[in-house]
């Protein structure tokens, strides 16, 4: 497991697998990045493949704070979205 970088003061927990064509998997709410498990062993040959937990959910960070702003569809994006521009995965 690795962490990302803060936004907003969260850090996502995510895997990381593979090389090629970058891939993101999102989970449903509820759930987690293990969700993707048997998704990732099949894609990991010939993508490079990144499932993160949302904020909240699994192993990323957790904070008592109000749903409406800190763990909205858009507070869910900006991290998703950190995680991207900080790994850097760009469509090939």
């Amino acid at each position: 497991m690795l962490r990302s970088s803060p936004v907003d003061g969260f850090r996502l927990a995510y895997d990381r697998e593979g090389s090629g064509v970058p891939v993101v998997l999102l989970h449903g709410w509820p759930g987690d990045r293990a969700d993707y498990r048997e998704v990732t062993a099949l894609l990991s040959d010939s993508a490079d493949v990144v499932v993160p937990d949302l904020r909240g959910f699994g192993e990323s960070d957790k904070h008592p704070e109000s749903p409406a702003r800190a763990y909205s569809a858009a507070a869910q994006a900006r991290s998703v979205i950190g995680l991207i521009e900080e790994l850097d995965l760009q469509a090939r």
